[in-house]
């Protein structure tokens, strides 16, 4: 299971790892690494959009870089 976000030009993601993480999480993540795909580029209201899909551990937070200036 993954997470799909759409993000338009100029705007970012952000892959937080957990300080905190355990063994065999850290053997997970370099096990299965973390897996980005391109699934759609469409044009919005004269912006062009991509929509992406995220697979990560658990203990990979992924963020929407404009949350964290909050």
């Amino acid at each position: 299971m993954g997470l799909t976000l759409t993000r338009c030009v100029g705007e970012e993601l952000q892959l937080i790892f957990d300080e905190n993480m355990t063994a065999a999480d850290l053997q997970e993540l370099l096990r299965d690494g973390v897996t980005i795909s391109l699934r759609k580029i469409h044009r919005q209201h004269e912006e062009l959009q991509a929509k992406l899909h995220i697979t990560a551990p658990r203990s990979v937070t992924v963020l929407r870089t404009e949350l964290l200036q909050r």
